[in-house]
Parts: structure tokens; sequence; C-alpha cells
């Protein structure tokens, strides 16, 4: 074999999974058919937990910090009449950090690990020999390797090589998102936003702190809910932006906005195969309330590159050791998903109803918003 393990994408989970295999003495090809930097469409969002595993990968606390980025002390959920709902993170910050400079801090660090980086060329399909995972066909070249982990998004050539088919209705999300200048914070400076409507459905409309003068604000639905819906992303866009006019009435929106998609962690879990595991979004590992991401991507990459690394010492990558990924990725990631599912559908009864009119409610929300029960990616207070 030429390596031990071929990564498929070099964003959060597919560098969490390089760094830490080749910081273990393994052979690690990672491809990204982007060059770095890139940009990325996303929200930008990191955890406070999420912030924990970046220090790690990069050998140094406050990692985050030595690229731009904006500081988050906590969130705010608001409600059509306005009732606003704060909770804290513990004294243990997030960030917002525009994946250009994110993606390139990561990427850095791969090579810094010993892993090899090919950018700006294609993964065009897995290598088979019968059920077994053994390489991938890199631009028309065969490279083979003990394993692979397949972090590559949402199309992933490992759903290819598995057959898995492209997810949708309540097991994907869409979104989308622009950078605007001029948003007004007020007195929730320092606070991620999330704005509940009475006829959005399974999402919400963010704005988030500003990151060298540029706010990412956006729109977030689940895809069957948006199927059903009234409007197209950009129209959800204008109208939110029109309906809050105390936050976007002097904003100006910097270049185009972007849409995606993002794979729900809902059952089934990951896909799986001999020689191949998933992580990250390929993994089907996005937050179905949140539509967070970032946090599941590096903490799967890490899990998905400490199985291969203990497959490896054995006979390789076996189904043993892929059912043993899968339930880690349930235990971390999935379970308590599933449950926010289920939170996400009673949130979308509590607007409908009008309860968050009701002190009661407010105050029983307020207590649910600031518990960690749960909660996976970030500490609260």
């Amino acid at each position: 074999m030429q390596y031990d393990l071929i990564v498929v994408g070099a964003g959060p989970a597919g560098a969490a999974a390089g760094v830490t295999a080749a910081r273990a003495g393994a052979r690690v090809l990672v491809v990204d058919r982007a060059t770095f930097p890139r940009p990325k469409t996303c929200g930008d969002a990191l955890s406070n937990r999420g912030a924990e595993i970046v220090d790690r990968l990069v050998g140094c606390r406050g990692a985050l910090a030595q690229i731009p980025h904006a500081v988050v002390h906590g969130a705010v959920a608001v409600f059509p009449d306005g009732t606003r709902v704060r909770r804290g993170f513990a004294g243990h910050d997030g960030y917002i950090v525009p994946r250009h400079s994110f993606d390139a801090l990561l990427r850095n660090q791969l090579e810094g690990a010993g892993a090899e980086v090919r950018e700006g060329v294609k993964v065009e399909r897995l290598l088979m020999n019968g059920p077994d995972v053994v390489g991938a066909l890199v631009a028309g070249e065969r490279i083979f390797s003990r394993a692979v982990i397949a972090a590559d998004g949402p199309g992933s050539v490992g759903w290819r090589a598995l057959g898995v088919p492209y997810r949708r209705g309540r097991g994907l999300a869409v979104a989308i998102t622009a950078y605007c200048e001029g948003v007004e914070f007020g007195e929730d400076q320092g606070r991620t936003e999330h704005y509940f409507e009475n006829d959005l459905r399974s999402g919400y409309g963010w704005a988030f702190p500003a990151v060298q003068g540029q706010s990412n604000v956006g729109v977030y639905q689940r895809a069957d809910a948006f199927d059903h819906g009234p409007r197209k992303l950009g129209a959800w866009l204008d109208v939110f932006m029109q309906r809050h006019p105390e936050r976007f009435a002097h904003a100006r929106r910097v270049g185009r906005t972007r849409t995606w998609s993002l794979p729900l962690a809902v059952r089934p879990g990951p896909p799986g195969g001999p020689g191949l595991l998933l992580a990250g979004d390929a993994a089907f590992s996005i937050d179905p309330l949140s539509g967070e991401g970032i946090w599941q991507a590096l903490d799967s990459g890490e899990q998905a590159a400490r199985i291969v690394l203990a497959a490896l010492d054995g006979k390789g990558l076996t189904m043993r050791w892929v059912r043993q990924y899968q339930a880690l990725w349930t235990s971390r990631i999935g379970a308590t998903s599933l449950v926010r599912l289920g939170i996400q559908e009673s949130m979308d009864r509590f607007i409908e109803r009008g309860l968050y009119r009701s002190r009661l409610a407010r105050a029983l929300l307020s207590r649910a918003y600031a518990s960690e029960t749960f909660e996976v990616s970030k500490k609260l207070k």
C-alpha cells in the first residue's frame, strides 16, 4: 500500500482526521478539489468545545484568536413578538471565524503533522476489491491505501461507493448566507442571534457578530418544511432582514449570497464499509435543531482517525471497526441529535400557538435554553 490512510476532503473533518493519524505516525494523504485558502459557504460559528478541539490540533491554547475572528459570549433566541431569551457560555467563549481563514489554519496543520496534501485535484471514485475499499482514483492516478476516510461533504464519493442515496426531506436542511456591513447589535454585542418566525417552520434566521466589520447573516430551514413553504431561500433572506429593521436598517450586503445543503444527524447514522469510514457532513452529522456542523465535523474526524489507527494495528479496517465507529458516532452525536429534532418540532408548535407570550412558558423556555442536558457541542451556564 502507498499510504496507511487517504482522507478525502481537507475541511474541518478531514483536517482533524489527517492531523490525528499523521501525528500518530501513519502515512497519510489528504486530497481536496479546492485550492487553499478558499471561501466556504458556512455560518462561521464555532462552539467552545469545537475551539478546544482546534487548540488540540494546532497545539496551543487560543488558536482561533490568532486569525480573524469575533468572540462569542452567549446566544439569544428571538421570538415573533420581540421576546428575547438569552444564555451564556460559562466563561468559555465561542467564536465566529470566516472559513477562508479557519480552513487555511487547519490545512497548515496537516503538513505540519507530516501528512501529504494534494490541493486542486479531484477524487474521481474509490477503488474497490470486492466489498473492500482499497484506495482512490485521484486525477486519473490509482492510489492505494489501507483505509479511507471520506470527509468531502454532501454527495461524497463514499456515498457513491456504498450506494447511499442523497437524503432529502426530514434528513436534510438548506441554508442561505450573506455577509453584511452595518448590522447593529445594540445590547446583545458579542452574542449570536437566532430569530424564530411564525411562518418559518423548522428553521430560523440568524445574525452573528461581525468579523472585520462584516456580519454573517442567513436563514436555515429543514428541507421538508422548505419544500412546502411559501418562499425560496433568497426571498426568505430578504423578508427576514426587512422584518428586523432594528438590526438591518443600515445593513449593506457585501458580495453575493450563497446557498448550501446540510445532511442532518438523523437515522440511520453514518454509512461505512470495509476500509471506509465517513466523517463530518459526509457522515450526516449536522445538528437538526441549530444547523451546527463544525464541532461535529472536528469530533467525527478525530474519532474516525482513532478507529483507523486502532484497526491498522490488527487486521485492518474490518466491519467490526466500522460498527464500533458507528456506535461511537451515535453516542457522541446521533442520540442527542434525535432528541434535538424532537425539540425543533416542539418549537414549531410553541411558535404557532403563540406560547412565547406566556410568562410561565417563557420562564420554562429560558430554563431549558440555558441547560446543557441536550447540548453536546458547547458549555453553557
